[in-house]
């Protein structure tokens, strides 16, 4: 079910001495009820935020309730993040939620990817919050509809995140299954798919997940490899599966990190990626302006004191600003 954006989410600290210098996010963003009064971007550099108010996958995958209230506790998050441009350069716009209704996850899915395909349709980049990881599915989906009547038309998905999420779903979509979702509807069309996670804790992962990635023939790159001596070596792999690809969707499991900065997640670990490595190999990416979409999932704020909801809105920034406009030189 589709909810429109709530503008009292977006208060925070005012500096009115400062003028527009002092500006916040909350004094810019704009709240844009999508099925009422969304209009085509005046510029390719308009960021659409929408999320995606569901935890009925982490339940079904036996995990611990509570990513419903993800996406507006991260929008609160970001209401103070300072605002380093104008609108010629960059406009944010916040559209709303998705949520699910009623245990109906895969209608919710479906209807997820029917809004992130309005959004690139017309001209939005979407950045979209979670919420449980199931938002892989749906969000996969609407960038595969905008893309495949186009001549080149390969996306790439790369996955931060501690789990392979490439678990059965005999019993419906969850949290833990959407990337073999996505593969099993790519080998029905005949086409082929793209996946590379990284930060894969083997301790979180029983045999049988290891055994499917071999099946389908997926590689990885595991959490023991992603270290400060070797980080370098990580981005030229990742640009490596980024040279082939036309477009790359980035989602961003946060349980990718220990729970030392990341405590606020379905799924905790007490391993994990450094939070300024997985925003390093980021920023790389989008460094190749492939990027079409991105996202944050697993973000559980039941479990969190805040530090959580920061990072996220942290990465949030990042991709963000990497949309504002270059100065010409």
């Amino acid at each position: 079910m589709y909810q429109s954006p709530n503008k009292k989410i977006w208060t925070g600290r005012n500096d009115p001495f400062d003028g527009e210098d002092g500006h916040l996010w909350h004094h810019v963003v704009e709240v844009v009820d999508m099925e009422k009064s969304l209009v085509p971007a005046v510029h390719p550099n308009q960021v659409a935020i929408l999320g995606f108010a569901s935890d009925e996958g982490v339940k079904r995958n036996q995990g611990r309730p509570g990513a419903k209230d993800g996406p507006d506790v991260i929008r609160k998050a970001m209401c103070n993040l300072a605002v380093h441009f104008n609108s010629d350069e960059l406009m944010i716009k916040d559209v709303g939620n998705v949520a699910t209704v009623k245990s109906k996850l895969e209608e919710a899915q479906k209807e997820l990817s029917e809004k992130v395909t309005t959004l690139l349709g017309a001209g939005y980049f979407p950045i979209l919050l979670g919420g449980g990881h199931e938002i892989a599915y749906g969000h996969y989906n609407g960038i595969y509809e905008f893309v495949k009547d186009k001549p080149k038309r390969n996306i790439g998905v790369i996955n931060f995140d501690a789990h392979f999420d490439f678990r059965s779903y005999a019993n419906g979509a969850h949290s833990g299954s959407p990337f073999r979702q996505i593969v099993d509807d790519c080998e029905e069309r005949g086409e082929q798919i793209h996946y590379l996670p990284i930060g894969i804790n083997q301790a979180a992962n029983q045999r049988a997940q290891f055994k499917v990635m071999e099946i389908y023939n997926q590689t990885y790159i595991p959490l023991e490899e992603v270290r400060i001596d070797t980080i370098e070596e990580i981005k030229m792999r990742i640009l490596g599966f980024a040279a082939r690809m036309d477009y790359i969707y980035i989602t961003l499991d946060l349980d990718v990190m220990s729970m030392g900065f990341s405590p606020g997640v379905s799924a905790p670990a007490a391993f994990g990626v450094f939070p300024y490595l997985v925003r390093g190999m980021i920023k790389t990416i989008l460094g190749t302006g492939k990027v079409i979409s991105f996202d944050v999932a697993e973000f559980n704020p039941t479990y969190d004191d805040g530090r959580t909801a920061k990072l996220a809105a942290s990465f949030v920034y990042d991709v963000a600003m990497s949309r504002k406009k270059k100065e010409k030189s």
